[in-house]
């Protein structure tokens, strides 16, 4: 068995507006343009591997959420393949499908959008391992008050609605739902992100004590890199669709490779930097529906030059293992840049 748990090759997703039959015929003789087609992933190479916690991580609209919808079986891709331990998932058929379905689940940002406002906890949680024969109808009560239990509430909350709940209590909800039909792995698209900071502590100590416990697979979708160097393993950094940077979470940290790694990072908030003005990275992301040719990154990067405008840099193995895809690594001079007060002078 490889420990490779789900991985995902040359993977590429584009939404368009599919045109009536009156659209298309205003197409055909001119009378209207064609839809434009937003391209959400371009190319994307990830593994998650058994037992991990990969940190998945990108300005808002990078394409995140829509990887993690992907490997997670909710969307298809437009191009690529994805493979769930070994197998592509395209070709699962039966049992096998069945058991790719359950074995990954998705946690969601926003559990009050997520949850059922019609349904009791105890059938929220306790319709997917019923339905699919886990459990017995008459054993759902005491299943569905175990798991919150598992997850830090109060089990006679079990009859309870969403409304009734606090936002870190439905987000527990969520969790114990996605653990109802026993995953291994489990893709937490933002799940912190709309909760108070000291809820979110908790929830992110819920999530490393059910990894020891259940010995889960963690994707972890954030924009919080300050969280995300807490709880991964390895960290990967997307941009308008493509994985630009792939290594340990000590590697990422502590000496990015990449132009907009490193832009990143030197906006986290620290002490040692209490007394500066925080600013954005210079100019803003390209439009999905227009991206530019060549790196992506090229229009915002200080460190630009004319094969960056024109060819995309392939996302390969660097000496210390990470990934990188950036043409500076091919120069002679590498421009010498780090998470530090003269980088951020320097890339504005």
């Amino acid at each position: 068995m490889t420990d490779i748990f789900t991985e995902v090759r040359n993977v590429s997703k584009r939404f368009s507006a599919k045109p009536d039959f009156a659209e298309k015929l205003a197409i055909k003789l001119g009378a209207a343009s064609t839809p434009p087609v937003v391209h959400a992933l371009d190319g994307v190479d990830l593994q998650v591997r058994r037992g991990e916690v990969v940190g998945l991580v990108g300005e808002s609209g990078c394409g995140k959420s829509t990887l993690g919808r992907i490997i997670a079986g909710m969307l298809p891709p437009t191009e690529g393949e994805v493979y769930v331990e070994g197998a592509e998932r395209s070709q699962l058929r039966g049992q096998a499908a069945r058991h790719a379905r359950l074995n990954t689940q998705i946690i969601f940002q926003d559990p009050m959008s997520s949850l059922n406002p019609r349904k009791r906890v105890v059938d929220i949680v306790g319709e997917a391992p019923v339905a699919h024969g886990l459990i017995r109808r008459g054993e759902k009560q005491a299943y569905v008050e175990n798991l919150l239990q598992t997850v830090g509430l109060d089990p006679s909350m079990a009859d309870r609605y969403p409304h009734q709940f606090s936002g870190g209590q439905r987000q527990r909800i969520g969790i114990a739902r996605a653990l109802a039909v026993k995953p291994e792995f489990l893709i937490c698209d933002e799940s912190i992100a709309a909760l108070d900071i000291s809820i979110q502590a908790q929830v992110i100590n819920l999530f490393m004590d059910l990894r020891r416990q259940l010995d889960l697979t963690y994707l972890f979708i954030s924009h919080d890199l300050s969280v995300v160097n807490h709880i991964a393993d390895r960290v990967v950094i997307m941009y308008l669709g493509r994985i630009v940077e792939e290594g340990s979470a000590d590697q990422i940290f502590d000496g990015p490779n990449h132009p907009y790694t490193a832009a990143l990072l030197s906006e986290v908030p620290r002490i040692d930097r209490r007394h500066r003005t925080f600013q954005t990275i210079k100019g803003e992301i390209p439009s999905p529906m227009n991206p530019p040719p060549g790196c992506h990154f090229h229009p915002r990067c200080p460190f630009a030059f004319d094969r960056c405008r024109a060819e995309r840099p392939a996302l390969r193995t660097l000496a210390d293992g990470r990934r990188s895809a950036c043409h500076l690594n091919d120069l002679d001079q590498r421009p010498n840049f780090s998470v530090t007060e003269q980088a951020r002078e320097n890339s504005l």
